[in-house]
């Protein structure tokens, strides 16, 4: 005798089995596919790095293990691909190149900076910037004008060193704006320029004619708006002559929903807005009534 529960069941199944399928497929169309970044030199992940279409709305960062994953069809088959970060130079791949090769490695940046050693126990602060003077909150993010689809801002700020023997960076404070809609992290970069290049307002430099002042990855987790401290790990030696430094904000974020804008200090002319965009592109505003609300704080000898 048949199960007069059976055919019930029997019939669900057979409904069940149209979406399934219908799942199986979507999920085939939508293949995920994985790329791994590691330092052709070090041999080590290549974490946070920022990987974008030129010209096209796909950006994402590598994670912790230098991974990147992402849907093949959200990259045209003709694509070139901007990477950027810590610790390399800004590097243009054709997807190509990307999806025959399970793992990408990249040349680390060779630069050597001077050694610099606290040659003094008696050491007096310096300080740029003012956290507790008063400023402007910014109503929105800053955004690049004629920008082409797929440029992301990074909030870039040019800090004018001044003539002294030896300083020593000990931490970096920088105001966020009361805009800010929800926690994002952020890398920070310290650049230096090459050779003791001259900045010029308005003027576009190579990111290849900089290099990174921190020996490792800084990032940042911004919970709320107001002041932010950044403590390093030991002081950062300013090599003796250089006259400007670069600090570059990268959010890790693929789209601009945490709204995270600095505000205006209006104390500092040694403070100023800078930029760097797609395709390695640094440099300083023509002047500006605009400085950041950052503050420095140095040891002297």
């Amino acid at each position: 005798m048949k199960n007069p529960f059976w055919y019930p069941i029997r019939s669900v199944n057979k409904c069940l089995i149209i979406p399934f399928v219908f799942i199986c497929f979507q999920s085939i169309g939508q293949e995920r596919s994985a790329t791994y970044f590691y330092s052709s030199n070090e041999q080590i992940p290549l974490a946070y790095l920022r990987v974008q279409v030129e010209g096209g709305s796909f950006m994402d960062f590598t994670d912790l293990a230098g991974k990147l994953e992402y849907l093949k069809k959200e990259i045209p088959e003709n694509a070139l691909i901007n990477i950027s970060g810590y610790g390399i130079n800004d590097t243009l791949l054709s997807i190509k190149e990307i999806w025959n090769l399970d793992t990408i490695f990249l040349p680390s940046k060779e630069f050597e900076l001077p050694e610099v050693a606290v040659n003094s126990t008696k050491l007096s602060e310096l300080k740029i910037g003012d956290a507790k003077a008063e400023g402007w909150q910014a109503t929105k993010p800053i955004g690049l004008i004629g920008s082409a689809q797929g440029e992301f801002y990074r909030y870039t700020i040019r800090v004018k060193i001044p003539k002294k023997k030896q300083l020593y960076l000990d931490k970096l404070k920088f105001y966020v704006s009361d805009i800010l809609k929800e926690k994002v992290d952020v890398s920070i970069r310290i650049l230096l320029p090459n050779n003791r290049m001259d900045i010029k307002p308005g003027k576009n430099n190579s990111i290849h004619d900089f290099s990174d002042l921190l020996q490792r990855n800084k990032v940042v987790e911004v919970l709320k708006p107001g002041w932010v401290q950044v403590n390093f790990d030991e002081y950062v030696g300013i090599p003796e002559g250089v006259k400007d430094l670069f600090i570059v904000f990268d959010l890790l974020e693929k789209e601009p929903k945490s709204n995270f804008a600095l505000a205006d200090q209006r104390v500092s002319k040694d403070i100023d807005l800078g930029f760097y965009i797609t395709g390695g592109e640094i440099g300083v505003f023509n002047p500006d009534k605009f400085h950041p609300a950052i503050e420095l704080t140095f040891f002297k000898e």
